[in-house]
């Protein structure tokens, strides 16, 4: 949750907070006139439920092949109303969904993934060589992504092994290819502990070990 969320949420509570712009104390001020408004959590009828169930399982049978319109995009208000009944199920669920509410009235975007960046340099080995690259966290592990120059294409044999490595020593291979120009690695390790980033010159000669043979090397940094 951010700071702004943080304010937010003060704000609805009832505490001074100085840092809101106008828009969003008349948008903060209508949500909290509906979630103290005594209707907006009246006991619906027992079986609406069943029946919205029913209603909607009738309405595709009658339907089959009819794709509903893209629907507009509703604001807070709207989607507030349009749900309300359905948020009055007990104590514990009146209090989620008023969270839930709030959390979309005051934060419609998704936090940016952790992202890290490097230049990278040749070594005596390929002192032409220079290039950057990226590391981005997803569910998956670590996209790295990398544009180098500099470097000859490798084939029949040899190839070229990427390598993140920490601060004890130890290398994790993140993928191989034959050309730097434009390249997609991947790394199961976190960026955030091993941030070292080398290339070496391998032969597929079955030792799957560094070759020591380095081209590139590289410093990850964290992006701000």
């Amino acid at each position: 949750m951010t700071d702004g969320d943080n304010e937010r949420i003060s704000y609805l509570a009832g505490e001074p907070v100085e840092s809101l712009s106008p828009s969003e104390r008349t948008e903060l001020d209508a949500l909290r006139g509906l979630l103290s408004s005594p209707e907006t959590w009246d006991e619906p009828d027992p079986a609406l439920e069943d029946r919205v169930v029913a209603a909607i399982a009738e309405e595709a049978r009658a339907h089959p092949r009819v794709k509903a319109a893209p629907a507009r995009r509703r604001g807070w208000r709207e989607r507030f109303a349009m749900h309300r009944p359905l948020y009055a199920f007990g104590a514990v669920a009146t209090a989620a969904a008023a969270a839930i509410v709030i959390a979309v009235a005051v934060n419609n975007s998704s936090p940016s993934p952790l992202r890290f960046a490097m230049v990278v340099s040749g070594t005596p080995l390929a002192p032409g060589a220079h290039g950057s690259g990226t590391l981005t966290k997803t569910a998956s592990g670590w996209e790295i992504k990398l544009s180098a120059t500099g470097l000859p294409h490798l084939a029949n044999g040899r190839y070229y092994q990427a390598w993140l490595k920490n601060p004890a020593g130890i290398l994790v291979p993140v993928g191989t290819f034959n050309d730097a120009r434009s390249v997609t690695l991947w790394s199961g390790v976190p960026v955030t502990q091993f941030r070292t980033f080398t290339v070496t010159e391998q032969l597929a000669n079955g030792n799957p070990a560094s070759s020591g043979r380095r081209v590139l090397v590289g410093i990850a940094h964290p992006v701000s």
